[in-house]
Parts: C-alpha cells; sequence; structure tokens
C-alpha cells in the first residue's frame, strides 16, 4: 500500500498545479523521466515514459512503433512510410503512389494502377499488365518467367522462360547462356558462353575470353586485361589518360586527366585538381576528401577516422553553410548559420529523418540545441532540463527542484513549483 501511495505523488503534485495554473496562459509540469507536460497559448508537448510516448501541437510518436505529424506516418519504421496523399508503403506487404496523372497500388502479389486515361493491373505470375513501370514504357506478362512481353520507345521484346530465351525482332537475341546478341546503330555485342566470350563491335570494340584475356580499343583507347579485372592496363589520349591495376584492388596507379596512386590498404590518393582531391591512409583509420563546384562556388570537405568518426564542413560564396564532428559512439555536434545541435551518445551514425524522428529520441541521453540567443540542453529526458531565451533562464530537476530567473527576478522552486519563492532584483 506504501508504494502504491508514492506512485501516486506525481499524479496527486500534477493535478494540484493544474489546478493552481488553469487561469494561467502557460502551464509546465515536469516529473521526468515518467511524465512532462508544457503549454503556451495553442501549443502543448505532452511525454509520457520519457521520449517513448509523445503528444505535441506538432506531431504523436509512440516510439519506435508509430510516428505521424501533418505531412507524414511512420509505422515500425523503416518498413512503413506515408506522405500524406502522395505515396506510402508497409514492406514487403503495400506500395502506393498517387501523382496528378498516375496512380500505383501493389499489395502483395496484387497490382493496380493509372496511367492518364489508361489502367492496369496484375496478379504475379499468373498474369500482368503494366504502363511505365518496372523500367518499362509496357510490360506483359503470363505465368511469369513463362512469358514476358516488353515495349520500350516502340521497340516489342518477348522472353520466354526468363532469362532462357529472348528475342527483339532486329535487335536482340538471347538463348541464355549459349548465345545472344544486342545491336543498335553502330554497335554489336555477341556473347557465346556467357560470362565468358565477349565480341563487341562499334566506337569501342571489345574482344574477351574471361577471366583470362580481355582487349579494348577505339579511336583514342586502347586497353588490355589479363585475369580480369586483377591485371589491367588503359591508354586514353581524349582526355588523356593511362591507368594500370596489378593486382586489382590492391595496387593501381592513374595519370593524365586524374593522378591516382593506391596500395591499399596502406595508401591511396585520387586527384581531379580542385575539383575533387582524396587521401586514404591505413584504410579505414584515416580518409580525408575535398571537393569544389566552381559553378556554384560550393567547397565540401571531410575527414573521417575509422569510418564513422568523421569532420565536415561545407561553404558557399566563402561563408560556411553546414559543419559536423562526430566522435562516435559518443558524440554528434551540427552546426548551420542559425543554429546549432549535439546529441550524447551517438550510437547509430545515421542521417536519415526517419530515424532522427523515431529512434535518435531513444537512444540520446543528452542533448543541446541553441538558435540566434536561445538555447536548451536536456538531460535523460528532461530530467534535468536547461533553457535560455532573451528574457531570462530556467534550469530543473524533474519535479523536484527549479531555478528560474527573468527580467526584474529570480525564483526557486521544489515540488514542481507547488513551493516557490520568488524575489526582485534590479
Amino acid at each position: 500500500m506504501r508504494y502504491r501511495l508514492i506512485a501516486f505523488i506525481p499524479l496527486i503534485l500534477g493535478l494540484a498545479f493544474l489546478a493552481r495554473q488553469h487561469d494561467a496562459a502557460a502551464a509546465s509540469i515536469n516529473f521526468s523521466p515518467l511524465f512532462s507536460y508544457e503549454s503556451m497559448d495553442e501549443r502543448y508537448d505532452l511525454a509520457l515514459a520519457g521520449p517513448l510516448l509523445e503528444f505535441t501541437s506538432d506531431f504523436t510518436a509512440v516510439r519506435p512503433l508509430f510516428y505521424r505529424d501533418d505531412s507524414q506516418t511512420d509505422l515500425l519504421y523503416p518498413l512503413g512510410h506515408s506522405s500524406t496523399g502522395t505515396n506510402g508503403y508497409f514492406a514487403p506487404l503495400l506500395r502506393y503512389s498517387s501523382e496528378k496523372d498516375r496512380k500505383n497500388v501493389d499489395v502483395l502479389l496484387f497490382s493496380y494502377g493509372r496511367d492518364n486515361d489508361e489502367t492496369y493491373g496484375g496478379f504475379f505470375p499468373f498474369y500482368g499488365t503494366y504502363s511505365h513501370r518496372f523500367g518499362h514504357d509496357k510490360l506483359h506478362y503470363v505465368l511469369w518467367p513463362l512469358y514476358t512481353k516488353m515495349i520500350d520507345d516502340d521497340r516489342t521484346t518477348y522472353s520466354i522462360l526468363w532469362p532462357v530465351l529472348k528475342y527483339s525482332s532486329g535487335r536482340e537475341l538471347q538463348v541464355f547462356p549459349l548465345y545472344g546478341y544486342k545491336k543498335a546503330e553502330n554497335y554489336r555485342h555477341d556473347y557465346f558462353l556467357w560470362p565468358f566470350i565477349h565480341h563487341k563491335t562499334g566506337v569501342e570494340r571489345f574482344d574477351a575470353f574471361l577471366p583470362f584475356f580481355a582487349y579494348t580499343r577505339g579511336d583514342t583507347n586502347r586497353g588490355v586485361s589479363i585475369i580480369w579485372p586483377f591485371f589491367t592496363y588503359n591508354r586514353n589520349t581524349s582526355p588523356e589518360l593511362t591507368s594500370i591495376a596489378f593486382p586489382w584492388p590492391l595496387v593501381r596507379f592513374a595519370s593524365g586527366a586524374y593522378e591516382e596512386k593506391e596500395v591499399f590498404p596502406f595508401y591511396w590518393s585520387k586527384d581531379y585538381g580542385e575539383e575533387y582531391r582524396m587521401r586514404m591512409i591505413l584504410w579505414p583509420l584515416y580518409r580525408h576528401v575535398s571537393s569544389y563546384n566552381a559553378k556554384e562556388d560550393v567547397r565540401e570537405e571531410s575527414t573521417s577516422i575509422l569510418i564513422l568518426s568523421s569532420k565536415m564542413k561545407k561553404t558557399k560564396d566563402q561563408a560556411t553553410e553546414s559543419e559536423s564532428l562526430t566522435i562516435w559512439p559518443l558524440w554528434h555536434w551540427h552546426a548551420f548559420p542559425d543554429r546549432t545541435s549535439w546529441y550524447f551518445p551517438w550510437i547509430i551514425p545515421l542521417h536519415d529523418e526517419g530515424f532522427r524522428r523515431n529512434y535518435l529520441p531513444l537512444l540520446t541521453l543528452a542533448s543541446g540545441a541553441k538558435a540566434g540567443k536561445s538555447s536548451q540542453v536536456d538531460i535523460l529526458w528532461h530530467t534535468v532540463a536547461y533553457s535560455k531565451q532573451d528574457s531570462g533562464s530556467r534550469l530543473s530537476l524533474s519535479f523536484l527542484f527549479s531555478y528560474e530567473r527573468g527580467p526584474g527576478y529570480k525564483q526557486i522552486g521544489f515540488l514542481s513549483d507547488l513551493l516557490h519563492w520568488r524575489w526582485e532584483h534590479p
């Protein structure tokens, strides 16, 4: 019985606090990490069990199961996601998209869609007809892979028992893996016993008996490979470039249009002048990359240690657009001209927005943010909270203690400010 009374203390204090402030324009209750509540005018933020349950004027979250705001919904992200009125999916059961002239719906093995005024659909693998789906203008199958018909740019290709038989009049023939060819204007590729024997003609000619030998030649280039792809030599005169690898990918040198030296994993450098530069030492220990887009005057520079720890900077018109520093798995800091943020720890180094919505709050023990003259620090899901604005600052330790400073006053509070002392100061 005694423990039940203790459990009800936060609820009793919270109700008393609400009763005390029922006429106030703003309210704040902090019993973190059990629950916290803040409201200001028409905005509110209610959190239960740390970041697990969060209901605000901007979004609703039951992490990591569900998240919803005005523009999107996540369900067991990354399995399920939808953008309001546009597209969505729940892998592998459902996928849909809707645009002005197009609509697609896939439910398990059933598909339905509309392309302008044309409707299509199918039940895989028995029968289906599609328009501008799966990389083809038109696609039709019956008992796939028994029969498939594909239309692209008014060219029709038939497939029987894909990938064994494939045929397009005057364009392609395939009796896999024995023999096949593809041809277009000024180009033809024949193969025998794929993937071993190849013969290509056109602007660039290629003959190979893989993996033993391959020979490439064109008007401006020559290339030879022995035991492909391990030993290769290429020479190009437009642009000027000579490269040699022996054996790939361990040792490679190139000069001309770009400069490259690779003795993997000890050292690797690649230079396209100011446009792109890369240095790697004792991979994955150290890697540095810099690039420059002269047209947009954008520079980017990144240095990584053991892949996951990194420092990055981006500038545009010689002004810093963004910076970040990651010390994995402990800390991540990100800065923009108008705001900065940091997180501790940084266990899963992903910058995906869905991950930030659904998982980052669960994995973060402390975080901070600053925008202009406003800043805040959050430790253990509001258990320790600090905020600062132009008008003052506030520090709180759950419902136990708070210290607030504002224009012309200071205040100390206990038990979610049910007991508090305020005094004026100049």
